[in-house]
């Protein structure tokens, strides 16, 4: 499958299989639509089936995965008024964090996104999944700078919907808009500088806001799905 997942230790194998399953979603390595098999799943983890079917209920339950009637799972499609209401919610909490973030943030803690924002630009010109992946470090950066543990953990939970999307967006968008001197996280790391809190809050909000192009590309999805399923009929 190429995910590159860790195999893992012996322990508590149920939750490092939903751990590593789940950090896969948010960092993007999974596709909308694609079908994961429980069984190469287990080979690439190096476990049994069992725990890794464990995980992969819990995930359904948090709706981070689909289940067919056949049992068959699935990352599943978000629908764009899913995706608006998803985007609008991260919004508010992660420019709630830039915002306490500047506040609190140090040096170090400067260095740390810069860093990564460093990463970020040189895999967005040849590897979209490993800019989707840097992406997501940004932005927890910044989370974990807030200190506000409790946000980050609503927030995680947003991501595993978002994450296979953040892959796509990675992967369509022209590499000079992604890896451009514009790119709205050099906005979010000038206010944090300055720490500035009501502009890190903007900036932040208006790098999320870009992702509202993708709606337009699961409204094309979701026909081509009804489409497929009427000629199927």
């Amino acid at each position: 499958m190429g995910l590159e997942l860790q195999r893992l230790n012996a322990g508590n194998l149920s939750a490092q299989v939903y751990a590593s399953i789940r950090q896969a979603l948010i960092d993007g390595r999974f596709a909308p639509g694609q079908r994961l098999r429980i069984g190469a799943l287990a080979g690439e983890l190096g476990t049994s089936v069992t725990p890794v079917r464990e995980a992969i209920f819990r995930l359904v339950s948090e709706q981070a995965l689909a289940m067919t009637a056949a049992t068959a799972v699935y990352v599943p499609f978000l629908d764009s008024a899913r995706m608006r209401e998803i985007r609008l919610i991260r919004m508010e909490l992660e420019g709630l964090a830039a915002a306490t973030a500047a506040t609190l943030i140090d040096d170090d803690g400067l260095t740390r996104l810069e860093a990564i924002q460093k990463r970020f630009i040189a895999a967005a010109a040849t590897d979209p999944k490993a800019a989707s992946a840097c992406n997501r470090e940004f932005h927890f950066a910044v989370l974990d700078i807030a200190r506000m543990p409790k946000l980050e953990v609503i927030v995680e939970s947003l991501w595993t919907l978002m994450g296979p999307l953040m892959s796509v967006f990675h992967s369509t968008m022209p590499v000079r808009h992604i890896a451009s001197d514009d790119h709205p996280h050099y906005e979010v790391l000038a206010a944090l500088q300055a720490r500035d809190a009501d502009r890190a809050r903007r900036a932040l909000a208006k790098d999320i806001a870009w992702g509202s192009v993708l709606e337009g590309w699961l409204d094309e999805q979701s026909d081509g799905r009804k489409m497929a399923a009427k000629q199927a009929l």
